[in-house]
């Protein structure tokens, strides 16, 4: 899943993504109600989304639960499982 697609999640859902996204790999975590996601890179640093996380610098990029209480999680944080 990558590009403009848009994974839309309801709160079980939401919780089960987290779950499996971590099993195969991918440094998302809850910030209260936001799903956050870390990635490494050296422009971290620098930019206004950078974080220092785990010994490294990276770039954070958040997603909010919305008024309808789904969360949109955009394809480009989406990480495939390689069965």
């Amino acid at each position: 899943m990558r590009g403009n697609t848009m994974l839309t999640l309801d709160f079980k859902a939401a919780h089960k993504f987290v779950r499996e996204q971590r099993r195969i790999g991918n440094d998302v975590r809850w910030e209260n109600y936001d799903m956050v996601f870390f990635k490494n890179t050296h422009h971290g640093f620098t930019n206004k989304n950078g974080a220092f996380r785990n010994g490294r610098w990276g770039m954070e990029s958040r997603v909010v639960v919305g008024n309808d209480g789904v969360w949109r999680v955009p394809g480009r944080n989406v990480k495939k499982s390689t069965k």
